[in-house]
């Protein structure tokens, strides 16, 4: 019987969610498809990518205690799914350099009042920072979709198999 995927991957099934309804939701905004009038709308990306990302840096020193407990060769680990560790790479690059770069424009505000466009852009540049946080953590959560169905059939051909 096939295992269902919010089941297997629970982690990975709740980010999926998050991000596909994120993306849906800000874009029906931003197109008007969706009636929204209020400014809180606007933080929905930023927040949202900032949740992924700590969740992500997370996973990844979780991910290398477990990879530094094993009596295996990591190298082998990581070379036996060439694309997945690329996957994964990219979205652990893009969180913690959006973490670095949100850092750093934090870092860079001027002491004092600061002008609406000044403010305007750096809110462009967390949204912008938002998506491609948000967009990494999609390709993840559907590669590991991915891997979870080509499992599921592999188990489905064996014979015997259960899981």
């Amino acid at each position: 019987m096939l295992r269902q995927f919010h089941r297997a991957k629970p982690l990975q099934a709740a980010k999926l969610t998050a991000i596909v309804l994120t993306l849906l939701y800000s874009t029906g905004v931003y197109l008007r498809i969706v009636p929204s009038e209020r400014i809180t709308t606007l933080f929905l990306v930023p927040l949202m990518a900032l949740a992924l990302a700590l969740t992500v840096v997370g996973e990844a020193l979780y991910a290398g205690y477990r990879a530094a407990r094993t009596d295996g060769h990591l190298t082998a680990t990581l070379t036996a799914d060439l694309g997945y560790t690329i996957v994964r790479a990219v979205e652990l690059g893009t969180a913690v350099a959006a973490v670095a770069g949100v850092a750093a424009v934090v870092a860079s505000i001027p002491a004092g009042p600061m002008s609406g466009p000044g403010a305007i852009g750096l809110f462009l540049v967390l949204v912008g920072l938002g998506v491609l946080v948000l967009l990494a953590g999609l390709l993840r959560s559907l590669a590991e979709l991915y891997r979870h169905r080509q499992g599921a059939r592999s188990d489905e051909r064996r014979p015997g198999s259960f899981s």
